[in-house]
């Protein structure tokens, strides 16, 4: 690590009485990107530390009425060696010390949130705080999401969106979302959902896989579960034991039921990839 080069930056979003909502963008072209929650007085707070050589940290807030938009964009200068770029690719999972990011929320007001990331790792623990909609897009980073602190999202998401390129995204205890709609699209990377406790509320989900792969994991506990494949000649599909085949490519578990209040409805749209169901 080049220690002269690196350069701390603060910044922190003030607290405007007027705003009711919350919207963040982040586009990290690399690096180790962090978000957790912190009890302050600040709605969003970041730290980060960075080399000024290779990448440049572009910040800023605007209120428009009562929405208060942040963003951070971090931005790939251009200068780092080829070989630089193929080891960050090819090790996504190791932390980046030269370019290293901590992103605070707290349970200020609903957040809107627009998480893009290229090559790197990320950590998003969204325990605790209230989260209208999120949408999570992975060039070719690794990304370890969801509510890892066990603590449920503090009021229905509306839209939970995720988009894997390359990369691979896991998603723990997505069933504490508690969203209403769940967008996945899986090209070439791979993807994995954990419904890891019985779901507070029913959620339609929403999926299309190229030729990555999708792995949905399941509770051991029975739920009401509804799966429709659109079907396609090249493809590896697996659900559990139990579940029955009631007509062409439309599956449900032993304790389906169309008016059961936390059922999972599953619309998937497979190429030449795989969809494996897990319990």
């Amino acid at each position: 690590m080049n220690v002269l080069a690196q350069t701390k930056k603060h910044f922190t979003v003030q607290d405007e009485g007027a705003c009711e909502k919350v919207y963040f963008h982040l586009k990290a072209a690399s690096g180790t990107c962090e978000i957790r929650t912190r009890k302050g007085d600040y709605p969003i707070n970041i730290l980060g530390s960075h080399n000024e050589e290779y990448i440049t940290s572009d910040f800023g807030q605007k209120h428009e009425g009562k929405v208060l938009s942040a963003w951070l964009n971090l931005k790939d200068n251009g200068n780092e060696g080829f070989g630089a770029k193929i080891s960050k690719i090819i090790g996504k999972k190791t932390v980046d010390n030269d370019n290293y990011w901590n992103i605070y929320f707290t349970d200020f007001k609903p957040y809107t949130l627009d998480l893009n990331y290229g090559v790197g790792k990320a950590y998003v623990d969204l325990s605790d705080i209230a989260v209208e909609n999120l949408k999570i897009s992975s060039g070719n980073a690794h990304v370890k999401v969801g509510y890892l602190s066990k603590l449920q999202n503090k009021m229905e998401m509306d839209t939970f969106m995720v988009s894997v390129d390359l990369g691979d995204v896991e998603i723990e205890r997505l069933n504490l979302a508690r969203a209403k709609n769940i967008l996945a699209e899986v090209g070439f990377g791979t993807l994995v959902m954990g419904f890891e406790e019985l779901p507070q509320r029913a959620s339609e989900i929403w999926a299309r896989v190229g030729a990555g792969s999708l792995e949905i994991n399941l509770p051991k506990e029975d739920i009401p579960i509804i799966v429709r494949m659109k079907d396609t000649s090249y493809r590896k599909f697996k659900i559990p034991p139990g579940f029955e085949k009631i007509r062409d490519n439309v599956f449900v578990s032993s304790s389906y039921s169309p008016d059961a209040e936390n059922l999972l409805e599953f619309n998937i749209d497979l190429s030449m990839g795989s969809v494996i169901f897990r319990n």
